[in-house]
């Protein structure tokens, strides 16, 4: 897999998806031992020209957090995928009334205590 041990392969895995309340994308090496400790997440698989040391295609993969949005579509590559700005702003204006709303409820459940 890497310079990593076994162990601290899970213990990251473990690290990573412990994590709730921010949004979070992990990149590896696309290896079946990898995908068995990710085998619960959201993930997209993809190959690129790789340089480094020896030209090669590189295998990859990505994990993505529960939270995260990803495109809505099967064949995007992550090297290549470009949101229009129209979507970008669509997106945008999304999250923005879920701040407000979550900001309205905290302040509303902060009232009833």
């Amino acid at each position: 897999m890497n310079h990593y041990k076994d162990e601290t392969h899970q213990l990251v895995s473990d690290k990573i998806k412990a994590i709730n309340n921010i949004k979070w994308i992990v990149s590896y090496d696309n290896v079946p031992e990898i995908n068995a400790l990710y085998n619960d997440c959201n993930k997209k698989e993809f190959s690129f020209k790789h340089t480094a040391y020896k030209a090669r295609i590189g295998k990859e993969v990505l994990f993505f957090s529960d939270t995260l949005i990803t495109p809505d579509t099967d064949d995007w590559n992550p090297l290549k995928f470009k949101l229009s700005r129209k979507k970008i702003e669509g997106i945008f204006c999304i999250l923005k009334k879920e701040i407000v709303n979550n900001h309205a409820n905290k302040k509303d459940n902060h009232r009833k205590i």
